[in-house]
C-alpha cells in the first residue's frame, strides 16, 4: 500500500472541535510537516483549542474565512500548500432550522471557493473533504450492516443537505478537473474542547449545575458516539494511507440511544435520573439512527481504541477542570439553541417557544469568550446608565430586531420584545400596557421567503404586516403618546433625472418613493406615503 506524505497543509476550521483534535496531534507528531490553520473564529471555536501547538515551529493560524477566494489563493500560493483538510463548517442541525441559508453559505460556498483554487493554482496534491454520516438520511431500525460509503445519499435536514451538496462539489471536482479528492463521513464525535450546543458537552455542562437534562422527542434516537482521539486518529491514517477518488466512514458499531446517554451521565453525576431527565419538544425532523459499515477504514489499519465508559469519565473530567473555556455558554445549553453569527462579529441567540420552560439564567457562566445573547426581558433595576428608558422592540427574529437587543444589551438599556402581531390592536394594548415602555421600535415586516419575490404572490401576508401592522403599531403608539421608530428600507427609490446613476447624488429623507418594481417595495413605499 502505497503512503502518501505532505509537506504543507492547510486545515480549515481547526480551531473548532474535531480539527483541532487532528491540528494538534499532526504538529506534535510531525514536526517536519508545516500546518496551516484558517479558521473565522464562529461561536463554536476557539484559539485556547489549538494552546498545544501555539508555539511550536511548524504551527501558523490564520484567521481568515474560506468563502474569501483571494485569501485562500494567497494562503495557497505564499505557503506552497499541497494538501488541504477541510473541515470548516456550520455543524449543529438546531441552527439549520433556524438558518438554512448560512449553511449552503458556508458549506457549500466555502467549498467550491477552495476547489477552485485548487484548480487554479493546480499544486494540490491531496484534497480531504470531511463530511457526515448524516448525508446517509435515517438507517432502517432493524437494518444489522451500516451504510457503506455506496449508499445512496438521502439527507434529513438542512445541514446534511449541504453537507451532501458539498460532496457533489468535490466529486465533480475529483472527475472533471483530477483533483485528488478524499471524502470521510463520519459518527457523532466527543471529548474535551466541544462547543456545549452538542448534546455530551451540553449535559455535562448542566449536570455540573444541578439543572435537568433536555431531550428532544421520547429519547429513542440512536447514535453512535466516537472519542475525539480515535478520530483524530483516523485522519491520521486517511491522510497517510486513504486512496484518492475514495470515500472513508469513521464510524463505530457501538450505538447507544441518547435515553441511555443521559442517563449514563445521571449515573457518573449520582443524579436521580426521572427526577433529572426532561423531556421536551423534537426537531422538525429528527432521524431515529445512523448506523455505519466502517470495515473499509478498518482495513486501512485503523480501530476504535477508547470505550465509551473511558471516554466519557475523560470528557466529564476535561470539563470540570475547564468551566470557563467557552466563556457564557447560557444559550448554548437551552434545549433548542440558535446560534448565529451576525455581521460584525455580533453572536445572537434566536430564541424560540421551545424554550420557554428553561430559565437561561439557570444555566449562565461567568466570563466571556464570545458574546452569546439571550433576549429574555430586563428589568430597569439591572440598568446603571439609563434608568429612564425602556424599549418595546417588535421583529425579535429578524436580522435587525436582532441587533436591536444586543445594542440594548450593550448600552444596558432595559427593554422588551413584543408578543403581539402587528395587524391585531388588543395584542399591541397587552404589549404596552405590559412593558410599559417609554420608545417603540418596529423592525418587524415580510420581506420575502427567501427573497422579495416571494411577496408578489403573498400580497395579502405582505400588506397585513407591512402596511396594515405598521400602521396599526403607530396608530396605538400615538394613543399613548410614545414615540415610535419604524426601520424601513432603501428599496424604495431608483435612479432618475434628478439622481442619476453613477452622479453621487443620492434621495434625501423627504423625498417621495418612486420605485414600484416589487410588491414588497410598494408597501414599503404606501406607510411613508400614509404617514
Amino acid at each position: 500500500m502505497a503512503t502518501y506524505t505532505p509537506k504543507n497543509i492547510l486545515i480549515t476550521g481547526a480551531a473548532g472541535f474535531i480539527a483541532s483534535h487532528v491540528a494538534n496531534r499532526l504538529i506534535r507528531s510531525y514536526p517536519d510537516y508545516k500546518i496551516v490553520v484558517l479558521d473565522k473564529l464562529d461561536y463554536c471555536s476557539n484559539l485556547k483549542n489549538l494552546n498545544p501547538s501555539r508555539s511550536s515551529p511548524n504551527f501558523k493560524f490564520v484567521k481568515g474565512d474560506i468563502g474569501s477566494a483571494d485569501l485562500v489563493n494567497y494562503l495557497l500560493i505564499t505557503e506552497s500548500i499541497d494538501t488541504i483538510m477541510h473541515f470548516a463548517a456550520q455543524t449543529h442541525v438546531d441552527n439549520s432550522f433556524g438558518n438554512s441559508f448560512e449553511f449552503t453559505k458556508n458549506n457549500i460556498y466555502g467549498t467550491h471557493v477552495l476547489l477552485e483554487a485548487c484548480k487554479v493554482t493546480g499544486q494540490i496534491r491531496r484534497f480531504i473533504h470531511v463530511s457526515t454520516d448524516e448525508v446517509y438520511g435515517e438507517t432502517e431500525e432493524d437494518a444489522v450492516v451500516g451504510n457503506h460509503e455506496a449508499s445512496q445519499l438521502l439527507p434529513t435536514n438542512p445541514y446534511s443537505a449541504t453537507k451532501a451538496g458539498a460532496e457533489m462539489l468535490v466529486m465533480a471536482y475529483g472527475r472533471s478537473y483530477g483533483l485528488p479528492v478524499i471524502t470521510t463521513r463520519g459518527n457523532n464525535v466527543y471529548g474535551p474542547n466541544q462547543f456545549p450546543e452538542k448534546l455530551i458537552p451540553k449535559f455535562i455542562l448542566l449536570a455540573m449545575r444541578g439543572k435537568p437534562l433536555p431531550i428532544h422527542g421520547d429519547g429513542s434516537n440512536v447514535r453512535s458516539y466516537l472519542y475525539c482521539e480515535d478520530v483524530a486518529e483516523a485522519f491520521e491514517v486517511i491522510l497517510h494511507k486513504g486512496e484518492v477518488g475514495h470515500v472513508y466512514n469513521i464510524g463505530t458499531k457501538r450505538e447507544r440511544r441518547v435515553i441511555d446517554v443521559a442517563k449514563d451521565m445521571c449515573k457518573l453525576f449520582n443524579m436521580d435520573p426521572e427526577a433529572s431527565i426532561k423531556f421536551v419538544e423534537n426537531r422538525p425532523f429528527n432521524d431515529q439512527r445512523y448506523f455505519l459499515d466502517d470495515e473499509k477504514l478498518k482495513s486501512l489499519g485503523w480501530s476504535e481504541r477508547t470505550r465509551w465508559e473511558d471516554g466519557l469519565k475523560k470528557t466529564i473530567e476535561w470539563y470540570t477542570s475547564n468551566p470557563n473555556w467557552w466563556g457564557d455558554v447560557s444559550g448554548a445549553l437551552l434545549p433548542h439553541p440558535r446560534m448565529l453569527m451576525m455581521p460584525g462579529g455580533v453572536d445572537r441567540l434566536v430564541d424560540g417557544p421551545e424554550n420557554a420552560e428553561f430559565d437561561s439564567d439557570d444555566v449562565a457562566n461567568s466570563g466571556s469568550q464570545i458574546g452569546i445573547v439571550v433576549t429574555t426581558p430586563k428589568s430597569s433595576s439591572t440598568s446603571t446608565k439609563k434608568p429612564s428608558l425602556k424599549f418595546l422592540i417588535y421583529g425579535r427574529t429578524g436580522w435587525i430586531g436582532g441587533l436591536l437587543g444586543k445594542l440594548c444589551e450593550k448600552q444596558k438599556i432595559p427593554y422588551e420584545y413584543g408578543r403581539g402581531r402587528l395587524e391585531d390592536r388588543s395584542q399591541l394594548l397587552v404589549d404596552i400596557q405590559t412593558v410599559k415602555p417609554t420608545h417603540v421600535f418596529n423592525a418587524a415586516g415580510v420581506t420575502g421567503r427567501p427573497n422579495v419575490d416571494w411577496c408578489e404572490s403573498h400580497k395579502t401576508e405582505t400588506i397585513r404586516t407591512n402596511v396594515s401592522g405598521t400602521l396599526n403599531l403607530a396608530d396605538v403608539c400615538r394613543e399613548h403618546g410614545l414615540l415610535m421608530m419604524n426601520f424601513a428600507t432603501g428599496c424604495i427609490f431608483e435612479y432618475d433625472a434628478k439622481h442619476p446613476e453613477g452622479s453621487g447624488i443620492g434621495f434625501k429623507e423627504e423625498d417621495k418613493p418612486n420605485f414600484t418594481g416589487s410588491f414588497y417595495s410598494k408597501t414599503k413605499a404606501m406607510v411613508i406615503t400614509i404617514s
